[in-house]
This record gives C-alpha cells, structure tokens and sequence, in this order.
C-alpha cells in the first residue's frame, strides 16, 4: 500500500510538471529570396535535376561535342594553333564568294574556340547545355538550329564586312545573340517534383543563368577587345531580332514616360561604355587661348579641340596598354562584362557598386604615370560617380512628385 501510493504520486507529480512545461514554438520557414546564395544553389540544382530528365537536345548537344573537339585539339596540337595557318577561321573572301574547295574553313570556323584553353571550352559548352535544355526545348530542334544558324551568319558577315576582325572563328557572337533571343522567350522550369531541399517557391528562369555564363565568358577571355566586339555586335543583332516585338516599343515608351530606372540606368550606363572607349581621359597642357576660344564659339569645333586640347587615349585603352594598375584593368573588364545583364534584372543595386568602382577607376587614373591634367573623360567619370549613386532613388522621386 504505501509503495502504490508513493508511485501514485510521483505519476501525478510528473503530469503536472509536464502540463506546466512551455508549448513547444514552431518557427516558420523564411521566404527564399530570388537573389539569395540559397536561391543560387537550390536553382542550379533543380535545373540539374530537371535537365536530368528531359531528353538531349540534338543540335545543341552536338556543337557542345564538336566545340570540345576543336578546344581539345588546340591544347594538345600546339602546331594548329594559329587558326590561319590550320585553315580553320572565316576570311571575307571566303564568306561573300562562297567557293566549295574551302569547305574546311566554313565547316571549321564555327567551332574553334576564340582562345586556346580548357575554360573557353568549358563556358561555350555550358551556355550551349543551357540555352539546348531550355530554349531548344521550348521552340523545338528545327526552329532552334535555323535560329542559331541564321544569327551566325548575320553575326559573321558583320564582323568581317566593318573589319572588326579580317580572320572569323568562334560561336562566341552567335551565343551572345542568342542569349538575347532567350531572355525574350523567357522558357521557365517549375520546381514542384523535385525534392523539398531543391524547391523554389517561384518558376525558375535559365536566361539568368545564360547571362551569367556569358559574362563570365567575357570577362575571362585574354584577347578583351577582340572579344568585346565579337560579343557587341553579337548582343546587337540579338537585340535588333527583339526590337521585331511591338511590346518591347510599347514598354519601352512607358518606361521613358514614368522616368523609370530601367531608362536612365541604360542611358548613364552606355556613358560609361563611351567614357572607356572614346573619351580622352587626361589631357597633356592646358590650352593657352582657352578664353578666345570660348569667345569665338572655337570650342564648338572638333578640330580646336584635338590641336589645342590634346589628350591621352581613353580609360580603357590606357588599362590594356598598362599605363593604369592591373586593378583598374579588372575593374574596366568587370563592368563592361556585366553591364549588359544588370540593366535585364529588377535590382537597383548594382548602381551603387558601379558608382564605387567609377570612384575607385579616378582615383587609379590620379596615379598612374600619363596622368598630368583632367580631361572631358574624367569629368564625365566623377559625375558617373555622383549619377551612378543617386540613380536607384529617382524613380522614386519622380513617383513621389507625380502623387
């Protein structure tokens, strides 16, 4: 009897003890942010999985083959190198007086890689593995390969008609237009199947992940300028096949009535392009009749200007020549690769990044040895700093003043 009872009450006593404990909190789980580092890799992932179980797409898949081919052969024959001398590249002669005995330059120019290299091979063949699982995917083989086909030969003829290049290899331009062509379409994968830790609670896009990968292509090539061409001119044509769209007009008017940001983060953005190409950026000695010239309306002309104002070469011609920091050349290369995907994205961000880098490139130029007076390039650059800063909160204020 006392032994039931003393267990009696410690069984009571354990059941008060455990309705007094606190409940248990369950914390809900946080919303995963498009732009997040979690949203980076659950995307990649997922686009993984799903690629997994689509099936390969023909065309894309076999230029990611031969492209591999081609890279490889420039690594391990080093004697094939020059794409000249392997007869390997696109000559204008060759392009607009088509002559079937040079069936190896036509067959071969599209698949050697710009450089030499396993990187170059890698980042052609990813963007080809991404825009085939998505975009071929979505539009079909056919439509796909007369797409491609279509942008390379425009792309080419381009290039080798304005004698940006006199020897054309590469897919390079080709993938760029098509990048733009992809971010138009706009093909989604949708994450619900998989598994928890791979969902996204929106649909995926793989045009980001595309323009990732092309700029990481153009910021790591060595040959920059030759690359930058290829890949404008590429990004033009594309551009040119959107403008076909009557929305992108109709978007575009709204959004230069409302004064969004999309608009002026394009137009100081193609400032910077013209400040790192055209600009001079220091100048030599001051001009000595400055005063009359401005009296006379002599400024005005072109020509006072390049024998009285004389200059150094722009920004970036400075950086590639190595009279500017390795740094600064970095820098350059960082902001021009991802200038084009910025304006693309909803973000605001950036802006402030590139008003720091704008900062830090003036004050790289106050250093280096050509410098000796500010020029028109420089003045545009430390206003760039103060636009580039201010420009996320206009669109704001202009929203603010029209309510």
């Amino acid at each position: 009897e006392p032994g039931r009872r003393s267990r009696n009450i410690v069984a009571v006593l354990r059941g008060l003890c455990q309705s007094s404990a606190m409940p248990e909190r369950i914390v809900p789980e946080e919303a995963i942010q498009p732009a997040s580092f979690s949203s980076v890799y659950r995307t990649t992932m997922a686009l993984k999985e799903v690629f997994r179980d689509r099936p390969a797409p023909t065309f894309a898949f076999l230029l990611a083959l031969a492209t591999w081919a081609a890279a490889g052969c420039r690594m391990f024959w080093p004697e094939i190198d020059d794409p000249e001398s392997a007869r390997a590249c696109l000559l204008p002669d060759v392009l607009f007086k088509p002559h079937p005995g040079e069936w190896r330059r036509y067959v071969l120019h599209l698949f050697w890689p710009m450089e030499s290299g396993y990187l170059r091979g890698f980042l052609t063949s990813a963007l080809l593995i991404l825009e085939g699982y998505s975009l071929e995917h979505e539009v079909g083989t056919v439509q796909f390969a007369a797409a491609f086909v279509g942008l390379h030969l425009v792309s080419a003829a381009a290039l080798l008609h304005f004698r940006f290049v006199v020897c054309h290899i590469s897919m390079e331009p080709a993938l760029a237009a098509l990048a733009v062509v992809m971010h138009r379409v706009n093909p989604k994968v949708h994450s619900d199947g998989l598994d928890k830790s791979l969902r996204v609670p929106f649909s995926i896009e793989p045009r980001w992940h595309v323009w990732v990968v092309q700029s990481l292509l153009l910021l790591t090539a060595s040959d920059f300028p030759t690359a930058l061409l290829a890949h404008g001119v590429g990004l033009a044509i594309g551009g040119a096949l959107a403008l076909r769209d009557p929305e992108v007009w109709l978007s575009a008017w709204n959004a230069a009535r409302a004064r969004s940001f999309g608009i002026g983060s394009a137009v100081h953005v193609a400032l910077l392009l013209f400040v790192f190409l055209f600009m001079p950026l220091s100048a030599l000695q001051w001009p000595s009749d400055f005063v009359q010239a401005v009296l006379g309306l002599r400024v005005l002309s072109w020509q006072w200007w390049q024998t009285s104002f004389p200059g150094t070469p722009p920004l970036l011609h400075l950086a590639l020549g190595g009279l500017l920091a390795p740094e600064a050349l970095f820098i350059c290369k960082l902001l021009v690769s991802f200038a084009f995907p910025l304006l693309l994205t909803p973000f605001r961000l950036w802006a402030k990044f590139y008003a720091g880098a704008c900062m830090l490139l003036a004050m790289y130029t106050m250093n280096s040895p050509a410098w000796q007076l500010p020029h028109v390039g420089f003045v545009v650059l430390l206003y760039l700093v103060y636009a580039f800063w201010k420009l996320p909160a206009l669109e704001l204020l202009a929203k603010t003043r029209r309510a």
